[in-house]
């Protein structure tokens, strides 16, 4: 077949038939190629053809495209960039778009609108990982088709590190499915801007209207840019997905992997049978510790077990103890021990309600179920961020507490030099969902590499409340966030030499005013009130004081002398009383310091002791505690250093004091003659002594749970 160069049917080798649509890159096609295969082909606008740089570009651009292999998407399969205009052909595909069947039969709902949610999240997973970016994601670009819901139309897309096609001031796509950076910055719009528009589509297709939709394309803009979606017209099940595609700051959005596994996890019949096949297998299992099973049968369970991603649990049996003695004893010292031998092991836990959240070597985050024999409900992914060091001291990670059914995290961020040193960079505030472990959220937290802040905790979360504290060096506030909406409850300016303590007793402020050459002399202490943010009352007293814990009624302050030698040592306790504001000042023998290493990652309440009532008892930096009484005014030794392992801070329950050792063991004393109560066996063989233990016992309904130095955490059953 001769084709004319001129003939307007033809474009390169496809016949042009009719037009399916157009767009403001350019208008697309239904073609058919000279063997008959059917296509839909995009002819780029003149406009975009006299850039110099732009078919260099769109080359590159629909190269890229042509790797994304998607069972949602239309493949391209043809392209000419250096064309009179430029073109591209995908696979034809019948159909109608989503804006028309929305447009003709009304919004979607119930399983229609579910499948398609995945469909398109699949699709931008698949886009994505091929290094795209598609940037114009709207109804008109969401086909409806036999094969399922498919996204189309790749020719306003760009590589993810590649340049953007747009010139300076020009902006591509359109305003009410738009993410807010493409307004600002469309060079800086990746792959976050495709899941802000995935969210006005997935609001479009549940109601009929973008949540952006106005008057004019500006309107739209500054919608999308300042204001926040009304979501309130959308199913209850999708209200929450589609408002965490939709925040304003790309980081904090969910990812298309996100957004699947939550689409998943919502799934009732699903969650149902794959809960009962754990149930099974962990019935299975605990039959098996009272009587022989052959081999086989044990490796089938064991592969089953794999296959329904049930961690690996060892469960002891529980055997009634027959005398408080006989209780600790190693035949029934526990009644199950779950081991964390993957993702580089335990680093840290800590325990909420019935719920223990381990830190792992990587940096992720298990969830251990207390009443369900010791059962690890998921793991956390690893956050995709090159400078997150997950390993102490170049980083570490912390949980927080749980919120609003979300586990806060903090990682340390650290970048290496080339001289194989590091440098540390601002930390980064995670959101996990409490039951799938999925990050809901991130934010960066602000820097606090002045040396003028002391070691204190830049971001803080009690338990109990919805609140979280975030101090501010740069901008000088403090401010209370409300977990639930991210919206801030209040701001509060930040003095110089201020820091924050936030406990279930008070939130309190600490200001230590120092002139250059000096050394402060006095410290000012303020009660803030948690709701508004507003001073409650303010009291200056002598010295240099650092948070060290409270209790109602009563805040304990450790006096800190001048730096010696680049060290700075504690030589008194303090014990003030809320209500009055009277002080009392117990001297310290000898002096004491901070036991841990800056770390941000590290309250304010892991630094020096524990406190009940009129007594603090202090962890002193050779691992001897020291009992301050502040009603007699006097302090005594409770326990010697001990030399067989380090220890990490006490636990107070009740008139005992519990230990957790580098080596497993459990060491109960008494508060008043410090005499060793009972002692556990220790869990590792090693002769050498391990790393320092990074978590105190825990408490939960009366059970003691602890990690071993083989990356288990176990119980004792401490009941009468």
């Amino acid at each position: 077949m001769t084709l004319l160069k001129d003939d307007p049917s033809w474009v390169g080798c496809y016949r042009l038939e009719s037009r399916l649509g157009s767009g403001g890159m350019g208008v697309v096609y239904r073609a058919y190629s000279e063997s008959g295969q059917a296509v839909a082909l995009k002819v780029i606008r003149r406009q975009w053809v006299e850039d110099r740089e732009f078919r260099a570009r769109f080359e590159l651009e629909v190269a890229a495209a042509r790797m994304v292999h998607s069972e949602h998407t239309a493949p391209i399969i043809d392209a000419d960039p250096y064309a009179p205009n430029p073109w591209m052909a995908s696979l034809y595909i019948p159909g109608e778009s989503l804006a028309v069947r929305v447009q003709e039969h009304g919004p979607l709902g119930g399983q229609e609108l579910r499948l398609l949610a995945q469909a398109l999240g699949g699709a931008l997973r698949d886009i994505h990982r091929a290094g795209v970016v598609h940037r114009d994601l709207k109804p008109g670009n969401v086909l409806l088709s036999e094969r399922g819901p498919l996204i189309m139309d790749f020719g306003v897309s760009r590589a993810v590190d590649g340049m953007p096609l747009t010139a300076a001031g020009q902006v591509v796509g359109t305003p009410a499915f738009m993410a807010p950076e493409q307004f600002t910055s469309t060079s800086e719009a990746g792959p976050a801007a495709d899941v802000f528009s995935l969210g006005c589509v997935l609001a479009f297709a549940a109601t009929g209207r973008s949540p952006f939709e106005a008057g004019s394309p500006y309107a739209s803009a500054h919608l999308s840019m300042h204001e926040e979606p009304d979501l309130s017209a959308l199913p209850d099940a999708l209200q929450p997905l589609v408002a965490a595609c939709l925040r304003k700051t790309p980081a904090e959005r969910l990812t298309p992997d996100e957004l699947l596994l939550a689409l998943v996890s919502s799934e009732p019949k699903r969650t149902t049978a794959r809960r009962a096949g754990v149930d099974t297998l962990r019935t299975v299992a605990a039959r098996w510790l009272n009587r022989r099973v052959p081999a086989w049968l044990m490796a089938l369970t064991v592969l089953a077990s794999a296959a329904t991603g049930i961690g690996t649990v060892a469960l002891w049996p529980s055997t009634p103890a027959s005398s408080p003695t006989a209780r600790h004893t190693q035949e029934d010292w526990s009644p199950w021990e779950t081991r964390l031998t993957g993702n580089g092991g335990i680093q840290r836990c800590t325990a909420s309600d019935e719920v223990i959240y381990c830190v792992t070597g990587d940096g992720s985050i298990a969830r251990i179920n207390t009443l369900d024999d010791g059962r690890i409900a998921w793991t956390s992914a690893v956050p995709a961020d090159r400078y997150a060091n997950f390993t102490p001291p170049r980083g570490g990670t912390v949980v927080l507490g749980v919120a609003h059914g979300m586990v806060f995290t903090v990682r340390e961020r650290a970048r290496t030099l080339p001289d194989d040193g590091w440098e540390p960079l601002r930390s980064r505030l995670y959101a996990l969902d409490a039951d799938t472990g999925r990050t809901l959220w991130s934010r960066l937290l602000p820097d606090i590499a002045f040396p003028e802040v002391p070691l204190f905790q830049v971001v803080q979360l009690v338990r109990g409340q919805q609140t979280l504290y975030i101090t501010d060096p740069v901008k000088n506030e403090i401010v209370a966030v409300n977990v639930a909406t991210r919206s801030t409850r209040w701001k509060r300016p930040l003095r110089t030499g201020e820091t924050l303590a936030a406990t279930p007793d008070g939130l309190y402020a600490l200001q230590t005013p120092t002139k250059r050459g000096q050394h402060p002399r006095r410290t000012a202490i303020t009660t803030i009130e948690p709701a508004t943010g507003h001073t409650a009352w303010t009291t200056t007293k002598n010295g240099t004081l650092d948070f060290a814990a409270s209790v109602p009624g009563a805040l304990y302050l450790a006096e800190r002398t001048s730096r010696v030698n680049g060290e700075a040592r504690h030589t008194a306790v303090m014990r003030l009383d809320t209500r009055t504001r009277a002080d009392v000042r117990v001297p310290v023998p000898g002096g004491f310091r901070c036991r841990f290493a800056p770390s941000i990652t590290q309250g304010a309440t892991d630094h020096y002791g524990v406190a009940d009532g009129s007594t603090f008892y202090l962890e002193g930096d050779t691992g001897e505690t020291i009992v301050v009484n502040t009603q007699s005014k006097s302090t005594r030794r409770h326990r010697e250093p001990d030399t067989t392992g380090t220890f990490a801070l006490p636990t107070l329950l009740d008139n005992q004091l519990l230990y957790s050792t580098s080596y497993g063991e459990v060491i109960a004393t008494n508060t008043h003659r410090g005499e060793q109560l009972w002692r556990t066996h220790r869990r590792t063989a090693a002769t050498k002594r391990p790393r320092p233990p990074l978590s105190p016992v825990m408490v939960v309904n009366g059970k003691l749970y602890a990690v071993s130095a083989r990356s288990s955490v176990f119980t004792i059953d401490a009941s009468p």
